[in-house]
């Protein structure tokens, strides 16, 4: 059968449970679930497998070994064809902090290629409105404040970005936060050193969304006498935040995910990749990384610049990828 007959064709695809319900495709879309028909176009027994619809990644970078400031085609194709070979069928693909320039250039590439590529649903930028404390692996070098300016050469990609990554904190932020919201971004509180009652500003001023909960973002710190919620205790306790969550137990354990879970529930948790350029690389591939050269090792990437005598660990930059590098993360 080949792909072209699936997309023209009625399926109905039989799951051999105690309901004995079956799920009708069309034109490549789950269009009913519904009891056995006496006559379809074409009956597939799934033998206790499932049929579900595509995973729909709002957090990721790239994949073997491109990444989304490549800003072309070849890039954009190969981080697509990976992501989908795990199920991942819609994606935002995301910008890092780099010079501004080349934000927009990837921003503009994204809205020029998604009608070619059908998987590309947006963009998701983040940085450069983030944190010097909390920068993780984004280069500090590029984060800047969100002055008048830049948010309004963001805006002119409105189309494109769906989700936008910021610092409450930062100078210039609340203003970024109400605008972006207004123009229908959802704006997602990150790599933040924020208190408490910044990250209220925050939500008051639109924010929704916690970019990888528990990682580069401030947790209870005492001030004075008092101990004070940061962004992470804020997000779980706040019903209108939806976290994000690299759920693959190299950022987060098990006790910490079953932790944001019993905190928002199914609907308040958005599973990401986060995936880099070098999620489905082999062990000790070396490839480039935004002006880079960087190597893969186990689930960690390291810069390989000769002026190191040994390899610099970056932090919070992970592969991302499975033990087998022809499958995608199972969380993508």
């Amino acid at each position: 059968m080949t792909s072209n007959d699936f997309h023209q064709r009625t399926y109905y695809f039989s799951r051999r449970d105690s309901r004995r319900r079956r799920r009708c495709v069309r034109d490549g879309k789950i269009v009913e679930i519904r009891a056995p028909a006496p006559h379809a176009d074409e009956t597939i027994d799934l033998h206790g497998n499932f049929l579900a619809p595509g995973f729909i990644d709002v957090h990721v970078h790239g994949a073997n070994g491109h990444d989304t400031m490549e800003a072309n085609a070849e890039a954009f194709r190969a981080i697509c064809d990976y992501h989908a070979s795990g199920g991942t069928t819609s994606m935002l693909l995301t910008t890092a902090t780099a010079p501004f320039a080349e934000i927009l250039l990837a921003l503009t590439q994204i809205g020029k290629l998604r009608e070619e590529i059908p998987q590309i649903a947006g963009a998701h930028v983040e940085g450069p409105f983030i944190s010097r404390d909390q920068a993780g692996a984004q280069n500090p070098e590029f984060i800047c404040e969100a002055s008048a300016e830049l948010i309004g050469c963001l805006l002119e990609h409105r189309g494109v970005i769906k989700r936008i990554t910021i610092a409450p904190e930062t100078k210039g932020a609340l203003v970024a936060i109400k605008a972006f919201s207004a123009a229908g971004i959802v704006v997602s509180g990150g790599h933040s050193n924020a208190w408490e009652e910044d990250a209220r500003a925050a939500l008051e001023n639109g924010m929704r969304s916690a970019t990888h909960t528990f990682n580069c973002m401030s947790s209870s710190r005492r001030r004075g006498t008092k101990r004070v919620a940061g962004l992470l205790e804020f997000a779980l306790s706040e019903p209108k935040i939806c976290c994000e969550l690299i759920a693959e137990e190299h950022h987060v354990s098990p006790a910490m995910m079953k932790l944001v879970y019993c905190a928002k529930g199914v609907s308040g948790i958005s599973l990401v990749s986060d995936a880099t350029a070098g999620a489905g690389l082999t062990e000790e591939t070396t490839f480039q990384l935004r002006r880079e050269k960087m190597y893969r090792e186990k689930w960690s990437l390291f810069s390989c610049r000769q002026r190191y005598p040994r390899r610099k660990r970056i932090a919070f930059d992970r592969s991302r990828a499975s033990d087998d590098p022809q499958r995608g993360s199972a969380f993508t």
